[in-house]
């Protein structure tokens, strides 16, 4: 054996060595890291779901009756709701109104009573969890939009479709903060949905991106600098997961969901002032879903969260109803009488 080939021999099982050591310590790393993301994870979703809740104003004293109604779901739950019929004798079209978090039927009529005076019925349901509807055991509903608020909300349609008073008229959608994003969600879903009103949206993942770096520039400064956005955006998937196992639920990706919604109507609506979702989330949502131009984004001055009506009131009736205006007529073909082949 020569001398080279005695060196090559060696040479080789340093390397074996070196490239073993290195594995060793990017395991090591690894496993560090992924600790690291869990438990900032899971500190992380403690404070997201810990915080104080937004509070819901309660609905006008002098305001109008609904009829009541109840909505089945698929999985076989009751929403609790009611119907806000216009004056005249027939609608011209359905708004199904879809509240925010702690909202519930009932608190339609704090942002669209100017649809009844327009000529539109109302439909309106609280999600499930959310008194007076029936809450599923295995859920615990919070500030995210999940597969189920967007379950309730195609119940509601599906209501509004079979109901006979309805036949033949267009629908549209309006949902609030969360409700917004479960209305949005929904929509993309069912095409036959054009008009969306989606107030305060927000997905769930650029609200806690947001709030992410908020807390990090707050509290680490010029060093977050320092942080790849990669990694925070990763723990907070990891944060996400943790919080579908917690809560029995799968959290909704609205910016997959989106682009479907490319030529529909949709005005995102938000107050200048909204501290937990700034105005540039609905942008960011307003660009995915492909809207174009000042009438399709509306940010209301002085206005924070879910108070656009309340500080632009007449604004804001004129806006919302002029927007409704635009739904056209849902052509349905008669049913089809059977015939027997003898």
């Amino acid at each position: 054996m020569t001398v080279c080939h005695s060196l090559q021999i060696e040479l080789a099982e340093v390397m074996v060595h070196l490239m073993s050591l290195i594995l060793f310590v990017v395991g090591i790393l690894a496993i560090t890291d992924f600790v690291i993301h869990v438990v900032i994870a899971r500190i992380a979703l403690h404070r997201f779901e810990t915080s104080p809740r937004f509070g819901v104003m309660p609905p006008p004293a002098d305001g109008p009756v609904p009829e009541p109604i109840q909505i089945a779901t698929t999985d076989q739950l009751t929403l609790e709701g009611g119907i806000y019929f216009p004056d005249s004798e027939q609608p011209r079209g359905v708004v199904v109104f879809c509240p925010e978090m702690g909202g519930r039927f009932d608190t339609a009529m704090n942002y669209a009573p100017a649809l009844l005076d327009a000529g539109f019925a109302v439909v309106s349901f609280s999600f499930r969890n959310q008194e007076p509807s029936q809450s599923l055991k295995t859920y615990r509903s919070g500030y995210w939009v999940s597969n189920y608020e967007v379950r309730d909300v195609l119940a509601a349609i599906h209501y509004v479709e079979s109901h006979p008073e309805f036949y033949g008229l267009p629908i549209g959608l309006m949902g609030v903060s969360r409700g917004a994003g479960a209305a949005l969600s929904a929509a993309s879903l069912h095409p036959e949905i054009t008009q969306v009103w989606a107030q305060g949206a927000f997905s769930n993942s650029l609200v806690v991106l947001h709030h992410a770096t908020k807390f990090l520039r707050t509290h680490f400064g010029k060093w977050i600098r320092f942080i790849p956005q990669w990694h925070i955006e990763l723990t907070l998937w990891f944060m996400q997961r943790m919080a579908e196992l917690r809560n029995g639920c799968r959290m909704v990706d609205l910016e997959r969901l989106l682009p479907s919604l490319r030529g529909r109507r949709i005005l995102f609506v938000s107050g200048e002032r909204d501290n937990y979702v700034p105005t540039s989330i609905p942008d960011s949502l307003h660009q995915l879903a492909g809207c174009d131009g000042k009438s399709t984004r509306w940010i209301v001055p002085r206005a924070g969260h879910n108070m656009e009506r309340t500080v632009a009131t007449e604004e804001f009736d004129e806006r919302l109803v002029g927007f409704f205006e635009q739904m056209v007529p849902v052509q349905i073909p008669l049913p089809q009488r059977k015939t027997t082949v003898a």
